[in-house]
C-alpha cells in the first residue's frame, strides 16, 4: 500500500462551479486545524495530464475528503466514471482515512447545479451509494448536509476528529460490531475446527495460489468434492497460511461456514458487508437480498477482497431439509428437480453476481456444482474455475496416517489407503482409530490390514470411493466401546454443535466416565472440539453415517435423551419468541422424535403453539415447509405412518398454506385438493365445509375465479344443511372474499352485515381488513377498520395480517395522493417481508411509485425494470410507475396484462375494481382497452370434489328429511 508524503495534506474533491461556497468552508476548517488543504485550486501547469495530477494528490495525502452534490461532473477521455468517482476509488483503494459529505433531497438548488444527463444521472446515483458504505480502512465519517450552514459545521467537526486521528499513533479504525475486526485482520464465521493434521495438497496450494493473484481472470474458484475429502482444512490452510503472501495489497478476508446453524446467504451479506465498511450489523438487518447483493458488489468491486464461502452445498435445494446435517452424498442429487439450484432465488443472483466482481476473489467448497455457474450446454460460465478435489497422494496419505501414531511398511500403507479409500482424509483418520485400537498389536498397520478381526475384515471390493468411505465410518461405529458409540450416535441425532453443559446431559447415562469417553473419540478423529467456541461438534460425513448406523432400539433410548434435555430447555411461551433460534430446542424434539419414529409424539411437540408461531409470529415459511415434510416421506399425499387422519390434514394444510405465501400456489392447489378428497372419504361435513373454504383461497391465488366461486357457494350451501354455527361462519367469510375480490358491492355489504351479526364468533381479523379493502375500492374512509384489524393482529402477534394492514392503508393513502404517508406504509410492509426472506412485489412496487412521487427514488428506469422482472410482478402499479417515468409502451404493457390478470374467466367472473383500474390507466395511456372473450361454462368442466361434495349435500339433506 502506497504511504503518503509526511505532512498533514488532506485531498478536497469535488464537482467545482456548484460548490464553490462549500469547498471554501471546507478549505477553511482544514486550515483552521493546520492541515494542508491539497484542491485543484491551488493547481499550476503540470507536464502530465488531468487524471494523473488528480491520482498523484490522493496517493500525497495522508486523507482524503469528498462532497458529492447533484452533479457527477467531467469523465476524463477512455474512462468510464467521472474525475471525482476515480479520485474517491483511489483513496478507498489505498485505505486513506476518508470523510464523505453527500448533499441532501431539501438542499436549495438552481437548474445549472442539477445533473441532466440520464447516463451521468445513474452514474451519480450509484456513486452516492457506493459512497455511503465503502471508507478508509483507517477512518471513515459519512455525512449528509442540506444548507450551507449544516456543511460548514458538519466539515469543522469531523475536521478536528480527522486532526485528532491524524496525530494520534495511525491505529486502525475500531470495528463498530463486537466480534467482527478491523480488516485487513481475517474474520472467520466461525474458524474452522479440524478433525486431523493438514497435511501434502501442494498442487491445490499453489493452484490457489495462481488462482489468487491479479493476473488470474477467475473471479471464482470452486474446489468440489464429497464429504469428507478435506475441501474446508485445505480452504482453511491456504487461507491462514498462504494467502497473505500472494498480493499485499489485499484490503481484507472473510471466511462463512455455511454448516452452521442459521448460515444463509443473506446472514452471509450483512457480516461481510459488516467487517467491509465497519459499520454494525443492524444497519443491514431490513435489506433484502437484492440490496444486499448491490451493496457487497459495490465493496469487491472498489478493492480486491478475499471471500471464502465454505459449504455452499447447503443453500442448494438438495439440502434443504430439516435433517440436511443427515444427508448422504449418494443423495444429495435425489432431492427432485434442479437439486442444484438455490433454495431461494435471490441466492442465485448473488452467486451470479459475484463472479463479475473482479478484482475481488471468491473461493467456495461444495458437495455440488451450482446451476448458477453452468451454461445451458452444462459448462462452465467465463469467470468461473472448477477444481475437483481427489483423495491425497498416496505419500500425503501415509503421513496422515502415521500421524495418528500408527506404524508399519511404508508400501503397504499406500497400496491400502490407494485401494480401499482413494487415499480418502476423513476415512485415513478413521483407520488410525482403528488400527490403534487393534488389541493384539496396537497402532501395528501391517498386523492389523492383514487380521481377519481388522482391516482384513473390511470386505471392499467392487464399491465406490462414497460406498468404501461409509463402509469404514461404519466399521469404526461398531469398533467403538459402549460408552463411546452411545455418545457418538447420540451426538449424531443432533444437527449442530453442543456446549459442555448439552454434552454432559447426554452423556449423563453412560457407564464410563465423560472425560474418557470423549477423549476417546477424539483420539479417534471422530469427534472436534472447538476451543474459542467451547463446542463440541461432528464431521459432517462423520453425523450423517453415525446416525444411519444407529438401530431403532438404540435410537429409541438415546433419542428419549435428547428429547428430555431439549425439551427442558423449549421456549414455553411462544408469544414472546422473536427469531427461529428461539426455537431451536423447540425443533431439535421434533427432529428428534421423527428419527426415533415416535410420530405421533413429533406432531405432538409441533402441532398448536410451535407451528403457529413460526406460520404467523415469524412467516418463517421455508421452515415450515423444512419441517413437515419429514411427516410426509412418499410426498404430500404419502404421511408417514403412526399420522392419524385429522394430523396429516392439519400438516398437510399448513404446508399448502406455507407454499401459497412462498408463491407456490401450483404446488399447494393439489395438496389443498387431497385434504378435501381426506375429509370427503371420511364423511365429516364440517371438516370438508373448512377445507372447502382453504381450497377456495387456492384457487384465487391462481386466479381459477369461476371455480374459486364454485367453490365458495358449495361450502355455504353444505353449511346451510349442517347448519353449525362456525361452520356457517366460515362459509360467509370465504363467500364474502369472493364479492369483495370480484367487486359485488352490495351481495358483499349484505355478506358483511351477516359476519357481524355472528353472535357466536368473534369477529376475525382478515375480514376486517377484507372489509377495509372494500372500502378502499369503493373510494370510501377505510382508516377506522384498517387500525381496528391492525390492533387485533398486534395483540395476536400475527405479522402477515399486519403486513397486510400496512398494505392497504399504503393503498388507501396512495389513492388520495398522500404519497409521504403512502411511502411509510408500504415501506414497512417491506421491511417486513424482507426480514423474513418473502417476496411481497405489491408493497415493493407500490412503495416505489410513492417514492418516485416525492422524488426520492433513485434510477428509477433501473428500479421499475428490476420489478419488472420479479417472479410474480405487481402489473397494475407497475404500469402506472412506468407511465409515472414516462415510458408509455412499457406502461402499456403491464397495463394490458393487468386487464388480462383481472379479466380472470370473464364476465361475470372477473376482478371487478382491478379491471375498471386497468381500464381506466388503458385509457389514460392513449391504448385502447381489449375486447376478451365472456366466461364459457364449457371450458370449466366441474372437478371431481365437486361432484362428491354436492352428493354429500344431497346425503345430508336426505338424513335430515
Amino acid at each position: 500500500m502506497a504511504a503518503p508524503r509526511q505532512y498533514p495534506g488532506v485531498m478536497v474533491s469535488s464537482t467545482f462551479a456548484d460548490l464553490v461556497e462549500h469547498r471554501v468552508a471546507l478549505m477553511k476548517a482544514l486550515h483552521g486545524q493546520q492541515l494542508h488543504a491539497v484542491a485543484m485550486e491551488d493547481d499550476s501547469a503540470r507536464l502530465v495530464d488531468v487524471l494523473q495530477s488528480s491520482l498523484e494528490k490522493v496517493r500525497d495525502s495522508s486523507a482524503y475528503v469528498v462532497v458529492i452534490s447533484r452533479r457527477y461532473g467531467s469523465i476524463p477521455a477512455g474512462h468510464d466514471l467521472s474525475l471525482t468517482h476515480l479520485e474517491f476509488r483511489e483513496a478507498v483503494r489505498l485505505g486513506r482515512p476518508i470523510l464523505v459529505f453527500v448533499m441532501g433531497p431539501r438542499h436549495a438548488l438552481t437548474e445549472a447545479d442539477v445533473e441532466l444527463d440520464a447516463e451521468k444521472r445513474k452514474k451519480l446515483e450509484a456513486f452516492r451509494e457506493e459512497a455511503k458504505l465503502a471508507g478508509g480502512a483507517i477512518h471513515r465519517v459519512y455525512k449528509e448536509f442540506n444548507d450551507l450552514a449544516e456543511f460548514s459545521l458538519a466539515a469543522t467537526q469531523s475536521v478536528a476528529e480527522l486532526r485528532r486521528m491524524l496525530d494520534g499513533p495511525g491505529q486502525p479504525r475500531p470495528s463498530s460490531e463486537p466480534g467482527i475486526p478491523v480488516p485487513p485482520a481475517l474474520y472467520a464465521q466461525p474458524r474452522y475446527l479440524g478433525s486431523h493434521a493438514f497435511v501434502g495438497r501442494e498442487a491445490q496450494l499453489t493452484t490457489l495460489s495462481d488462482w489468487a493473484g491479479p493476473s488470474d481472470p477467475h473471479t471464482v474458484l470452486l474446489f468440489e468434492a464429497i464429504g469428507g475429502t478435506g475441501k474446508s482444512i485445505l480452504t482453511w490452510e491456504w487461507v491462514t497460511r498462504h494467502a497473505s503472501g500472494v498480493r499485499g495489497d489485499r484490503a481484507g478476508t472473510f471466511w462463512y461456514s455455511f454448516y452452521e446453524a442459521g448460515a444463509v446467504m443473506a446472514d452471509f451479506c450483512r457480516r461481510a458487508l459488516a467487517y467491509m465498511t465497519g459499520r454494525p450489523l443492524a444497519d443491514f438487518e431490513a435489506k433484502k437480498q437484492l440490496e444486499l447483493t448491490e451493496l457487497l458488489v459495490q465493496q469487491l468491486v472498489a478493492q480486491p477482497w478475499l471471500l471464502v464461502l465454505d459449504g455452499l452445498e447447503r443453500v442448494l435445494v438438495a439440502y434443504h431439509r430439516l435433517d440436511a446435517a443427515h444427508v448422504h452424498d449418494e443423495n444429495a442429487g435425489a432431492s427432485g428437480d434442479n437439486p442444484c439450484t438455490s433454495i431461494r432465488p435471490d441466492d442465485d443472483d448473488l452467486l451470479r453476481a459475484l463472479v463479475t466482481a473482479a478484482p475481488s476473489k471468491i473461493l467456495i467448497t461444495s458437495r455440488l456444482i451450482p446451476n448458477v455457474f453452468l451454461n445451458r450446454a452444462g459448462q462452465l460460465i467465463p469467470g468461473v474455475w472448477h477444481e475437483r478435489l481427489p483423495g491425497l497422494r498416496p505419500s500425503d496419505a501415509e503421513a496422515l496416517l502415521r500421524s495418528c501414531g500408527v506404524f508399519g511398511d511404508s508400501a503397504a500403507m499406500r497400496n491400502y489407503l490407494q485401494l480401499h479409500c482413494d487415499c480418502h482424509p476423513l476415512v485415513i483418520g478413521i483407520i488410525g482409530g482403528l488400527v490403534n485400537d487393534h488389541l493384539p498389536a496396537r497402532g501395528d498397520f501391517d498386523q492389523w490390514s492383514t487380521d481377519p478381526r481388522g482391516g482384513g475384515g473390511l470386505v471392499l471390493g467392487g464399491l465406490d470411493l462414497v460406498q468404501k468411505r461409509n463402509h469404514i465410518l461404519r466399521a469404526a461405529h461398531a469398533a467403538l466401546r459402549d460408552a463411546s458409540r452411545q455418545l457418538l450416535s447420540t451426538l449424531a441425532l443432533l444437527s449442530e454443535s453442543v456446549d459442555y453443559e448439552t454434552l454432559s446431559a447426554l452423556g449423563a447415562g453412560l457407564d464410563e466416565d465423560l472425560t474418557t469417553t470423549v477423549t476417546d473419540l477424539e483420539r479417534r478423529g471422530l469427534l472436534q472440539y472447538d476451543k474459542q467456541t467451547r463446542d463440541y461438534d461432528l464431521h459432517p460425513v462423520v453425523r450423517a453415517v453415525a446416525a444411519s448406523g444407529v438401530a431403532m432400539a438404540e435410537k429409541q433410548v438415546l433419542g428419549q435423551r435428547v428429547v428430555d434435555h431439549f425439551s427442558s430447555r423449549r421456549a414455553g411461551r411462544h408469544a414472546e419468541v422473536t427469531c427461529l433460534a428461539d426455537l431451536r430446542d423447540d425443533l431439535t424434539v421434533v427432529r428428534t422424535l421423527l428419527q426415533m419414529g415416535k410420530t405421533h409424539m413429533a406432531y405432538a411437540a409441533l402441532a398448536g403453539d410451535l407451528l403457529r408461531t413460526m406460520s404467523n409470529g415469524l412467516e418463517a415459511r421455508p421452515e415450515v415447509l423444512a419441517t413437515i415434510k419429514p411427516f410426509f416421506p412418499e410426498g404430500w399425499s404419502g404421511p408417514a405412518a403412526g399420522l392419524m387422519d385429522h394430523q396429516r390434514v392439519y400438516l398437510a394444510v399448513a404446508a399448502g398454506t406455507a407454499l401459497h405465501y412462498l408463491g407456490e400456489s401450483e404446488e399447494a392447489l393439489p395438496v389443498m385438493e387431497s385434504v378435501v378428497q381426506w375429509e370427503l372419504q371420511r364423511g365429516d361435513g364440517e371438516a370438508v365445509a373448512h377445507h372447502l373454504a382453504n381450497l377456495a383461497v387456492s384457487l384465487e391465488r391462481l386466479n381459477k375465479f369461476a371455480l374459486y366461486r364454485r367453490a365458495a357457494w358449495l361450502c355455504l350451501d353444505l353449511a346451510e344443511v349442517l347448519d353449525v354455527p362456525y361452520v356457517r361462519y366460515t362459509a360467509n367469510s370465504i363467500a364474502f372474499s369472493w364479492l369483495v375480490d370480484a367487486g359485488e358491492v352490495l351481495e358483499a355489504e349484505e355478506m358483511w352485515a351477516r359476519l357481524t351479526r355472528s353472535a357466536s364468533h368473534a369477529l376475525l381479523r382478515g375480514e376486517l381488513l377484507e372489509y377495509a379493502k372494500l372500502l378502499v375500492w369503493k373510494g370510501t374512509a377505510a382508516g377506522h377498520d384498517i387500525a381496528m384489524a391492525e390492533a387485533k393482529a398486534q395483540q395476536d402477534g400475527n405479522r402477515l395480517l399486519l403486513r397486510k394492514a400496512r398494505r392497504i392503508r399504503g393503498i388507501w393513502c396512495a389513492q388520495r395522493g398522500e404519497w409521504a404517508q403512502a411511502a411509510q406504509e408500504f415501506g414497512e410492509a417491506v421491511s417486513m417481508a424482507r426480514v423474513v426472506g418473502l417476496a411481497d412485489s405489491l408493497s415493493e412496487t407500490w412503495f416505489a411509485l410513492a417514492r418516485f412521487h416525492l422524488g426520492e427514488l433513485p434510477l428509477p428506469v433501473d428500479q421499475a425494470a428490476e420489478l419488472a422482472s420479479a417472479r410474480r410482478p405487481a402489473h397494475l402499479p407497475l404500469a402506472r410507475l412506468w407511465l409515472a417515468i414516462g415510458d408509455l409502451p412499457r406502461a402499456t404493457e403491464h397495463a394490458l396484462t393487468a386487464h388480462r390478470y383481472a379479466w380472470a374467466d370473464g364476465e361475470p367472473h372477473v376482478r371487478r375494481f382491478e379491471l375498471r383500474q386497468a381500464e381506466e390507466l388503458l385509457t389514460e395511456i392513449g391504448a385502447p382497452v381489449p375486447v376478451l372473450p365472456p366466461y364459457d361454462p364449457a371450458e370449466h368442466p366441474k372437478e371431481p370434489w365437486e361432484e362428491q361434495v354436492e352428493g354429500l349435500i344431497a346425503k345430508l339433506r336426505a338424513a335430515k328429511s
